[in-house]
């Protein structure tokens, strides 16, 4: 039994994560391998999502290329924490998956049979579509929708359709046989196996975790996982001060010490280091949500406020706009007992990331909404 303090907790989880490394990432392609996923979201306040986890990583800002135009592909898109960029090795490790939708259906819309036949009739003439190739969908925001989007997401689910590229924005359907190579489509795992895989790559991209944050890592049976860790050769049993549950560790991150501990940088909300609240919590002692779909007098911070991560701590976040080369500080937050100074070089790091032409002023003493501990 491993005992850990917080603070070596933190070291361990941010090393795990590829995050202020002494030697950052070469590539994105690399970036996502480790990680194992990188979810993705329709918000781009400064850039997507995806593009925030890579560039967190000191990834060079590639990632959009892996999706609209990498050649041969090199992912994938999938359910895992939520929708998410997979590399495409792991296509075998969701097999479970798709046959449970498969057998035992999903709970999204009822999909027309027909529609399906028509998808699949496009496809093998057309190649690949978007759904805006098969009449688009109807409505607006979230509630956009069409038989044939469904049709489409429903045969994705189920693994008769896969996304392995984008058109713009808009996923690129192909008829799995042709966009997933052979030996993957034909490599057959059991549940069983496909679990624990699953959860070696979760632990090993956690670092440090209850068995619980390990299942959300993938969204799989709490139950099934705990079972696995027991048998993994890479999970070390830990115990880490202030966690009432028991935690793992993985060995292959448990001695690191190369985390930058005056390192700087903004993160996603939807950043793996931080997207399950629960463990966000336990590690870094706040708790911060998503506001983007609060009314905007409710928000605490902003639309989209971004976590700080300093060295290994989590100091505030801020909730930057950048548009047309012009940034605008919603709001921020400074934690209890941390420098404010941050929250400056988080500003300036996002103003390069979205391209700002200058970087505006803002008094990060005097907190928008209150200081936050």
């Amino acid at each position: 039994m491993h005992e850990l303090s917080l603070r070596e907790a933190r070291a361990v989880a941010v090393s795990a994560q590829g995050l202020h490394l002494s030697t950052p990432a070469q590539d994105a392609q690399a970036t996502l391998r480790a990680l194992g996923c990188i979810q993705l979201d329709t918000i781009n306040v400064v850039r997507r999502s995806h593009e925030l986890v890579q560039l967190a990583r000191g990834a060079p800002s590639d990632a959009r290329r892996l999706i609209d135009d990498a050649d041969p592909p090199v992912l994938f898109e999938y359910w895992t924490h939520a929708a998410s960029l997979i590399p495409l090795e792991l296509w075998p490790l969701f097999g479970f998956r798709r046959r449970h939708y498969a057998t035992r259906g999903w709970s999204g819309p009822t999909v027309d049979p027909a529609a399906c036949d028509h998808v699949r009739a496009v496809l093998a003439k057309r190649g690949a579509v978007i759904i805006s190739d098969l009449g688009g969908a109807q409505g607006s925001g979230w509630e956009r929708s069409s038989v044939h989007k469904w049709a489409l997401e429903w045969l994705l689910a189920t693994g008769e359709v896969a996304c392995v590229n984008r058109r713009g924005w808009q996923r690129l359907y192909q008829l799995t046989e042709a966009a997933i190579p052979q030996d993957l489509r034909e490599r057959d795992l059991s549940p069983a196996e496909c679990v624990r895989t699953l959860t070696r790559t979760a632990l090993r991209a956690l670092g440090v975790a209850t068995a619980g944050d390990i299942a959300d890592y993938f969204r799989l049976p709490v139950k099934s996982v705990t079972v696995c860790l027991g048998e993994l050769e890479n999970a070390e049993p830990a115990r880490v001060e202030g966690w009432p549950e028991p935690a793992w560790a993985s060995h292959l991150e448990l001695h690191t010490t190369a985390v930058i501990k005056d390192a700087t940088t903004p993160l996603s909300p939807f950043d793996s280091l931080i997207w399950h609240r629960p463990r966000m919590r336990r590690l870094f002692g706040v708790e911060y949500l998503l506001e983007a779909y609060n009314q905007a007098r409710t928000r605490q911070c902003g639309y989209f406020g971004m976590p700080v991560l300093a060295g290994t701590e989590t100091t505030g976040r801020i909730a930057v706009r950048v548009s047309k080369g012009h940034a605008h500080v919603e709001g921020w937050q400074v934690a209890d007992g941390h420098d404010p100074d941050h929250l400056h070089s988080a500003l300036q790091t996002l103003c390069e990331w979205g391209g700002a032409r200058e970087i505006p002023l803002f008094s990060a003493a005097t907190p928008s909404a209150g200081a936050v501990s």
